[in-house]
């Protein structure tokens, strides 16, 4: 049903003419009532988004498996609607579907091969914050129910893969980070500095509850979790980085931590003597960004901007001039319980390949996630010292998974996006043993 949906809305869009006027979104202004909700202050956002994969190589079968979201968010001008000068409300509702090619096809990866999947397959509340501006927008505020995924180590998901989408640490790598459509009750301050600088810190609620599907619409009793964490970050977005680049460098730090990889609490190796893992009481970790802008063609062409609504989930990138853009994403998450350690990535984004196509965009990117020395220690201790007496099979020994991804964006109406891509998984699950995956991706993206 949901891609008979999307092949509807796709056949749509190719009615219209590439480069043509760029409406707020498929259906326009929605018969003038966008445009007059907005007089009062009211915006929205609706947008679709499927994911189809099929691995050509590698895992334990052939397989095909599609994905998808449907996205319900917006902000309330509390200037216009109730006289709160430089606040907003904004909220946003999901609804998830479909299957993981990652578990259909047993390709063993690390990270999804698809970023639309996951969190559960059902409707939810993502967020829902008051927003406060304050000195002239100088400082900006923020409290209420909210992911980490957007505030900080922000990154598009132009890239199918989840290596290479949006918040690293959320991604199921570092325990008690919440991933998107998930949230939690925080709050965060920023404050921007002169010459394009800025500092921000932020505060998340620990509560495992809110992941569970009963507690969807459920919103608790703020801070009334296990615990916190804390995550601060100061960046520099000078505008020769282009619209999307800049630097940025961060840090987190939680009071609730997990599960020792390696020790139990006699302080004995787990994967010999068994037991419950020893408890760590806190984590942290810290990451760095890096996108520049560093060529531009002569015949400079400009795109229209994308709408200024609110984007309370990860959207393509803000439609700039054509140009070459380099990034470069670092995270070092804790040595004692984190398996997935450490992730690297560069890649590019093309915008503007083509004179004759410069609202498309050109991206790749080549990564490396690095599984925690403390499991593959525990893995090689279980092959020496208790398979062969035991007749048992000898544990793969994990270290680097390295994942590559190319997708050229067709922007067939602004409104409408495809990105085929091709992904392929180098040691899948860290193991160099295992046949490298190579799968067709097809990203579709509908704004309404």
């Amino acid at each position: 049903m949901m891609r008979a949906v999307a092949t509807a809305f796709l056949a749509a869009g190719l009615g219209l003419a590439h480069g043509a006027e760029t409406p707020q979104g498929l259906f326009g202004t929605w018969g003038g009532l966008r445009t007059a909700l907005s007089d009062y202050g009211v915006e929205f956002e609706v947008s679709y988004i499927n994911e189809f994969a099929a691995n050509l190589s590698g895992g334990a079968s052939r397989e095909a498996a599609s994905a998808d979201q449907f996205f319900l968010g917006g902000s309330l001008d509390l200037n216009r609607l109730a006289g709160v000068p430089a606040a907003k409300i904004i909220f946003s509702i999901t609804d998830r579907n479909g299957e993981s090619l990652s578990d259909k096809a047993g390709l063993n990866t690390l990270l999804e091969v698809q970023e639309i999947y996951g969190e559960g397959n059902y409707t939810r509340l993502n967020q829902l914050y008051w927003e406060q501006q304050l000195f002239d927008n100088k400082v900006l505020l923020k409290f209420g129910r909210l992911t980490g995924t957007f505030d900080f180590m922000p990154f598009s998901c132009d890239f199918q893969n989840i290596s290479f989408c949006a918040t690293i640490p959320s991604h199921g790598v570092v325990e008690n980070w919440i991933a998107f459509p998930g949230d939690t009750w925080a709050g965060l301050a920023r404050y921007n500095l002169e010459r394009d600088w800025y500092v921000q810190a932020g505060v998340y609620e620990v509560n495992p509850d809110f992941q569970e599907h009963k507690y969807r619409f459920a919103f608790g009793t703020p801070f009334g979790g296990q615990g916190t964490r804390e995550v601060a970050e100061v960046g520099w977005l000078p505008a020769s980085a282009g619209s999307n680049g800049g630097y940025r460098l961060g840090a987190w730090y939680d009071n609730v931590g997990g599960d020792d990889l390696y020790l139990n609490t006699e302080g004995q190796p787990l994967a010999t003597n068994g037991g419950t893992p020893l408890q760590r009481h806190h984590q942290s970790g810290f990451y760095a960004m890096v996108q520049q802008k560093v060529w531009t063609p002569a015949e400079d062409i400009p795109v229209p901007a994308v709408s200024s609504a609110p984007a309370p989930r990860p959207r393509p990138r803000t439609a700039e001039r054509r140009g070459l853009s380099v990034f470069m994403n670092f995270m070092q998450a804790d040595p004692r319980i984190t398996a997935k350690q450490q992730i690297v990535e560069v890649g590019l984004f093309w915008t503007g390949p083509f004179a004759s196509r410069p609202q498309d965009d050109l991206g790749a990117a080549i990564g490396r996630t690095h599984v925690n020395s403390l499991v593959a220690q525990g893995e090689a201790l279980y092959n020496s010292e208790i398979a062969p007496p035991s007749g048992l099979p000898l544990q793969p020994i994990q270290h680097n998974e390295y994942p590559i991804e190319v997708y050229y964006c067709i922007k067939v109406t602004p409104a409408v996006e495809l990105h085929p891509n091709i992904q392929i998984i180098h040691a899948p699950g860290g193991v160099n043993e295992r046949t490298n995956v190579v799968l067709f991706g097809l990203h579709l993206a509908v704004q309404f």
